[in-house]
């Protein structure tokens, strides 16, 4: 339960920086993946025990949101969270054949790929507010 409050804070936190003082596409980035994480908990069993097969179409659908957004976007910062995001929705194919076994595993890959993600997003938001009081 703690780390559950500490990661919704985080995510929280990190999506409120990118909407209050990211531009245009650090708000993108943040509505979509705070809509995933709450579709993403929507949909999940929660057991972990197979593939999430709900999570593992939100996850597409942003790593797809954050494809689109570094194929047209001047700044880094979009391609290392589509990365990022990339590799977490890659977790969910390494865990179709093993099945059962590595429940814990794929949860904790799951979650821990997140991170970078908002990681990514925070530091992109600095760098646009950086880049706008510099011009």
């Amino acid at each position: 339960m703690f780390f559950a409050i500490l990661s919704s804070g985080f995510m929280l936190l990190c999506c409120g920086i990118a909407w209050h003082w990211g531009g245009n596409e650090e708000r993108f980035a943040a509505a979509g993946i705070a809509l995933a994480v709450l579709v993403s908990n929507v949909v999940a069993d929660g057991s972990y025990a197979h593939t999430e097969a709900g999570v593992l179409f939100v996850d597409i659908a942003v790593f797809c949101g954050l494809l689109f957004l570094a194929l047209r976007s001047d700044r880094f910062w979009p391609m290392w969270a589509a990365a990022f995001q990339m590799v977490g929705t890659m977790v969910h194919f390494a865990s179709i054949p093993q099945a059962g076994n590595f429940a814990w595993a794929y949860f904790v890959a799951l979650i821990f790929w997140t991170y970078p993600v908002f990681i990514a997003l925070a530091a992109g938001t600095w760098l646009e507010g950086r880049f706008r009081r510099n011009n």
